[in-house]
Parts: C-alpha cells; structure tokens; sequence
C-alpha cells in the first residue's frame, strides 16, 4: 500500500483472509486497500465486517469513517469517529479526522476543540495544526491560523498544503508581499 500499488496490497489482503477468515485486521486493511481503489461501497462493507469480528476494533471504526467521509456521509462519519474514540481516547488521528468532518458541516468551534484534542495527544501532529489552521480562518481568525500554520511548517518543514494554508492566511491579513513568497 505504501508503494501505491493498491491492487496487489488488496490480494495481499485476500490472501491472508483466506488463510484466517476471522482476521479483522485484514479485513480493515482490505478496506484501506478498496478505499484507495475508489471502490468505497466494497471498503465499508470489509470494515464492517472487520468491526463485527472485533467490535473492540478503534481502527477499523476510524478508517470505516474516513470512507464515509468521501461519501459525503459526515453525520455517520462523526458517529463512526466517535466510537472511535470510545473505544481509545488517546486516537489523535480519530481526533484530527472527525474535526474535518466537523468543519465539513460548518461546526467549526467543535472541529477546533477536535483538533486541539489531537494536538494535546500529539504535540508533534502537524496535519492537526494545519487543520486547525484551516478552522480558525472559517472563523475569520486569520493571526491564530497563521500561528497553526508556523507551527505545522516547523514540525515538518515539507508540508507543501501548510504552506499553501499559510498563504491564504497571509492575504487574508493583507500581507500580500509575505502571501507571494
């Protein structure tokens, strides 16, 4: 899957379920395999069945949610994130990803409460800080995203989207000449 090479990661998968028919884990990696085949309707279909042999299972429930998210399903998706989190309330990713779908409806001062969740369970998490950057100007506080955005672009200086958030918030500001650069 790391390799992008989404076909043979989803053989992979069927093979080891078909050595282990009761395997969650691969169910779920099957899943993250469907859902980078764009085949979502498939991809939930295997989380679902990963969560009914593990119900326990945090991860199946939070990549279950990032599909329904592409589907346009928020309100299942937060629900999805949500038992996430019940199952592991230290699942920084659970929090950083269920504060997209929170901004996606427009709940933005519970998406910034999501993210900053995250960011207390991974100081180091620089998608969250980005992400929060983006909810902080949807708040029309472009200064703290821009301080979202600094501290993302530190914490991984390669961070093409940051960058690009940052400019945003800069022409926002009006700083226009800081924006081009």
């Amino acid at each position: 899957r790391d390799l992008k090479r989404f076909d043979e990661s989803l053989i992979s998968c069927d093979r080891a379920i078909a050595l282990k028919p009761d395997f969650a884990g691969a169910y779920s990696n099957r899943g993250n395999a469907l859902r980078d085949l764009k085949r979502l309707d498939e991809a939930l279909e295997s989380y679902d069945r990963a969560i009914a042999l593990n119900p326990d299972y945090a991860e199946a429930y939070s990549n279950r949610a990032i599909t329904l998210q592409y589907l346009k399903r928020l309100d299942e998706a937060l629900a999805s994130y949500d038992r996430a989190i019940a199952l592991n309330p230290d699942y920084a990713d659970a929090y950083s990803n269920r504060g997209i779908a929170l901004k996606d409806l427009n709940r933005l001062d519970e998406a910034l409460a999501s993210y900053d969740r995250a960011i207390a369970l991974n100081p180091n998490y620089a998608e969250a800080y980005s992400n929060r950057g983006n909810a902080l100007r949807d708040l029309k506080r472009p200064d703290e995203a821009l301080t979202s955005y600094d501290r993302a672009i530190a914490l991984n200086p390669y961070y093409a989207k940051a960058y690009y958030n940052r400019g945003n918030a800069l022409r926002d500001l009006k700083r226009l000449d800081e924006a081009l650069e």
